[in-house]
């Protein structure tokens, strides 16, 4: 009696385990999709990033923002 019981519990217990097993074999044809979603959202956010780094203008170039409030002369006046 007592091992009819423990072979009950037993199964009991292995039940849940078994029907999350059935649950992942299911499962991988949507993992791949959304693998194939990730990817493909990667690459557009890698192409945005690139794009915005062709927008990002050359460190060469000096950029005088008080430029239009000095006028053209100021700068020239100041280093006679």
């Amino acid at each position: 009696m007592k091992a009819l019981i423990a072979g009950l519990a037993v199964a009991l217990l292995v039940t849940p385990a078994l029907a999350q097993g059935h649950q992942r074999g299911a499962g991988k044809a949507e993992q791949g999709e959304k693998a194939a979603q990730q990817k493909k959202k990667a690459e557009e956010i890698d192409k945005a990033y690139r794009a915005g780094l062709d927008r990002i203008p050359d460190a060469n170039v000096k950029q005088d923002p008080w430029a239009g409030v000095r006028g053209g002369d100021a700068s020239k006046s100041k280093s006679k």
